[in-house]
């Protein structure tokens, strides 16, 4: 038992730290301002992201399906039912999230601002029966994507799915 005492003490004892705190070296503090003093990179809104194309092309596979499906379906009722108002709060938020990949900064900056308000007014229109609205308010969000890799279009599949194996 005393053996098992000393050797505990002796354990407790091999991490117990300095009480002295350590000034920060030149060259810590130089390497923590660096990026400040340099200036950030073109900021991104998705930071990590090594392929920005590869990223949108993803999103866009995992989200474009589900707004053709609410679209197909508001196109083929006659006027708007329950069940496109059941749908419509999950394709206005994937429409939202879908929105947030083409802003230039952490923050939405203007275009991810314009098509959540798109996003919006779509959800507005459809809880109001207003399909001819909804309609509209979901091109004008379509035609907001910034030109490049992330646009779409819901009668051609190839803009996006992924092409055949």
């Amino acid at each position: 038992a005393a053996g098992a005492l000393a050797a505990v003490g002796a354990a407790s004892q091999a991490f117990v730290s300095s009480s002295a705190p350590t000034p920060l070296g030149r060259r810590a503090l130089a390497a923590g301002l660096l990026p400040a003093v340099l200036g950030a990179q073109s900021a991104l809104a998705i930071p990590r992201v090594t392929d920005l194309n590869v990223y949108i092309n993803r999103r866009k596979l995992e989200l474009v399906p589900i707004f053709k499906q609410g679209m197909d379906y508001l196109e083929k009722i006659p006027e708007v039912d329950e069940k496109m108002k059941a749908f419509t709060p999950k394709m206005a938020n994937k429409m939202q999230l879908y929105a947030a990949i083409f802003s230039g900064s952490e923050a939405p900056d203007a275009t991810v601002k314009r098509l959540n308000a798109d996003a919006k007014a779509f959800k507005a229109a459809i809880l109001d029966n207003d399909k001819p609205a909804a309609l509209a308010a979901f091109e004008k969000y379509r035609k907001d994507i910034p030109p490049g890799n992330g646009r779409f279009d819901l009668k051609d599949p190839t803009t996006f799915e992924a092409p055949p194996v």
